[in-house]
C-alpha cells in the first residue's frame, strides 16, 4: 500500500497528486499541531491539530485505490497507440487486398468469358454458307423484305461486332443474330422514337470484326456493313474513332448499316444529333436540318445527290419563311462558313432573295 501511495504521488496525475499530497500535508500539519498543544499546554491549539486531522481523514475516504496505481508512462502510452494503428492498417489493407484480388479476380473470369463468345461466333460464321443461311433464315420466317446490318455493340446482352438481319412486321422490329448461335429477339416499334448518331467512338482496325478480315461466306455478305473509321494524331499517337448509331433499346449499329434501315424499315423515324451545334440557340431550325442531313451524308447514310436536294428544299422553305431579312442573310452566311452549301449555292439565293425583295415593292 505504502509503495501505491508513493507511487501516486510521484508519477499520477494531477488530480491524485492533489490529493495525497494534501493529506500528507494535513496530517503532518494535525501532528505538529497536537505535539505543539501538549508540550505547552494550549488547548486552543490541540483543537486545531485534531481540525486538520478530520480534514485529511475526510479527504483520504474520497480517494479510490484505483486512483492510487502508477498510471502509464507516455511512452508507454505511445507505444500502445502506435501498435493499435499498426493493427488497424494491417487489417484494412488485408481487406483491401481482398477487394482487389476479388476485382481482379472478375476482370479475369469477365475476360474469359469475353473470348470464350468471340471463339464461339468465329467458328459458327466460319461454318456458315449458302445452304446453312438458307435453312436459317426459314426457320427463323425471315421476312422476304429483310435487311442486312452490323450490330456494332448491345450491351444489355454481351453483344459486340455481331452480323444480323432485320425485318419488321406491324408492330415489331425483329432481328436474327449470329452469335455463336442464331439470337433472335423483337423490339416493339414504338419504342423507337429516333436513331441517335454517336461520334467518336474508340476503336481498333487492327482487332476490331477479325471474323470479317478471312474471306469466308458471311464476310464477304457482310463486308459492307462494316464501320468507316476516322483517324487523327493526339500527342504524337495515331487514335481511330467510328461513328454508330443507336436505337431502342441500346442498339448501336455501323454507319454504313443504317442507309438500310433508315430506306427500307424506318422510313419515318426520325434522326437525332446530340452535340453543340443541336443544343446551339444561335442558329435556326433551318441551318440545324441541313446539319443534320450533312452527317448523314457524311456517314453514308444518305447520298451526295440526296444532301444537294436536302440544300434545295430547306433554302427555298427559308425564303418563305416568315422571318426577317437579317435571319435569312445570316442563315446563308452561317452554312456557307460551316461549309454546309457550297459557294455558288450562296450566290445563287442571295440573288434570289434580292429578286423576292424587288417584287414585293
Amino acid at each position: 500500500m505504502l509503495e501505491k501511495i508513493w507511487n501516486g504521488m510521484l508519477h499520477g496525475n494531477i488530480r491524485t497528486k492533489a490529493y495525497l499530497w494534501s493529506i500528507a500535508v494535513l496530517g503532518i500539519g494535525a501532528a505538529v499541531l497536537l505535539v505543539a498543544a501538549f508540550a505547552l499546554g494550549l488547548p486552543f491549539v490541540g483543537l486545531g491539530g485534531a481540525g486538520l486531522g478530520l480534514g485529511g481523514l475526510i479527504v483520504s475516504q474520497s480517494v479510490s485505490l484505483k486512483d492510487l496505481q502508477k498510471p502509464r508512462r507516455p511512452k508507454e502510452a505511445k507505444q500502445k497507440k502506435d501498435k493499435k494503428k499498426t493493427e488497424q492498417k494491417k487489417s484494412s489493407g488485408q481487406d483491401g487486398g481482398k477487394e482487389k484480388k476479388t476485382d481482379e479476380a472478375d476482370n479475369v473470369s469477365e475476360e474469359k468469358s469475353r473470348r470464350a463468345r468471340e471463339k464461339a461466333k468465329a467458328q459458327f460464321l466460319a461454318s456458315m454458307d449458302a445452304k446453312k443461311m438458307k435453312k436459317l433464315m426459314k426457320e427463323h420466317k425471315v421476312s422476304q423484305i429483310h435487311v442486312k446490318v452490323m450490330i456494332d455493340s448491345y450491351p444489355a446482352k454481351k453483344i459486340e461486332q455481331v452480323p444480323a438481319f432485320m425485318w419488321k412486321t406491324d408492330t415489331m422490329l425483329h432481328f436474327l443474330l449470329m452469335h455463336g448461335t442464331a439470337i433472335e429477339f423483337e423490339v416493339p416499334l414504338e419504342e423507337i422514337k429516333g436513331i441517335l448518331l454517336v461520334k467518336n467512338v474508340p476503336a481498333n482496325p487492327d482487332k476490331d470484326y477479325m471474323p470479317f478480315q478471312y474471306p469466308t461466306y458471311i464476310s464477304k455478305m457482310f463486308q459492307p456493313y462494316l464501320p468507316e473509321y476516322q483517324e487523327k494524331t493526339n500527342e504524337g499517337k495515331l487514335e481511330f474513332t467510328k461513328n454508330t448509331f443507336r436505337i431502342e433499346p441500346g442498339i448501336y449499329l455501323t454507319n454504313t448499316s443504317v442507309a438500310n434501315l433508315r430506306k427500307v424499315l424506318l422510313p419515318g423515324v426520325a434522326f437525332l444529333v446530340d452535340d453543340g451545334v443541336i443544343a446551339s440557340k444561335r442558329f435556326n431550325e433551318y441551318f440545324k436540318e441541313l446539319y443534320r442531313a450533312s452527317l448523314l451524308c457524311k456517314n453514308n447514310v444518305i447520298t451526295l445527290d440526296e444532301y444537294r436536294e436536302k440544300i434545295v428544299e430547306n433554302l427555298d422553305a427559308l425564303l418563305e419563311a416568315p422571318v426577317t431579312g437579317r435571319e435569312i442573310a445570316s442563315t446563308i452566311y452561317d452554312l456557307s462558313k460551316y461549309r454546309l452549301i457550297p459557294k455558288d449555292t450562296v450566290a445563287a439565293y442571295t440573288q434570289k432573295y434580292r429578286e423576292m425583295v424587288a417584287k414585293k415593292r
